[in-house]
C-alpha cells in the first residue's frame, strides 16, 4: 500500500465523530487482504513518526472535554498525533507545513486509530496480531527532530 492509498482510506472514512471515522477505516481495512492491513499499519507508523517533532510537542494543544489541558506527556502527544492523522490528509499537511496548526483542540479518542489494523487483521484471520511496525512512532523516537 502506498501513501496515496493510505490517505485515501483515511480521507474517505465518513462520520460525525472520530469514532465514526475510525470505525469506517476499520470496516474498509477488514475487506482488504492481510498484506494491505499490514501495509496500512506501516504507513500509519510513518505518518505518526513524521509528526514526532519537538516543535509540535511544545505547542499548547488540548483535548476535547479535558479540563486538565492535556499535552503534558509523551502519551498525550501520541494521541494528539493520532488525531491529526484521523483528521485526514489536508489537516496532516497543514500541521506539517505550519506547526501552529497543531496548537488546537484534538479528540483524545483518536488513539483508537492505533488499534484499527490489529482489529481488522484479527477479524479477517481469527488469528492474533503479532506485527511490529518497522517505524517506531512512540514519542521521542524521531530523534533527529528532537535535537
Amino acid at each position: 500500500m502506498d501513501t496515496k492509498t493510505f490517505w485515501s482510506i483515511i480521507d474517505n472514512a465518513q462520520g460525525d465523530t472520530v469514532h465514526d471515522v475510525i470505525e469506517a477505516v476499520g470496516q474498509d481495512l477488514s475487506k482488504r487482504p492481510v498484506s494491505e492491513i499490514i501495509d496500512f499499519s506501516e504507513r500509519l507508523a510513518e505518518a505518526l513518526y513524521a509528526l514526532d517533532r519537538r516543535e509540535l510537542f511544545e505547542k499548547e494543544y488540548t483535548f476535547l472535554g479535558d479540563a486538565s489541558g492535556g499535552g503534558n506527556t509523551g502519551e498525550d502527544f501520541l494521541y494528539a498525533r493520532c488525531a491529526v492523522v484521523a483528521a485526514g490528509s489536508l489537516v496532516y499537511e497543514q500541521v506539517n507545513q505550519d506547526p501552529m496548526q497543531f496548537a488546537r483542540e484534538w479528540n483524545w479518542h483518536a488513539q483508537d486509530l492505533l488499534y484499527v489494523p490489529e482489529e481488522a487483521y484479527e477479524e479477517l484471520t481469527d488469528e492474533t496480531w503479532e506485527h511490529d511496525t518497522e517505524t517506531d512512532y512512540e514519542t521521542g523516537s524521531n530523534s533527529s527532530a528532537w535535537s
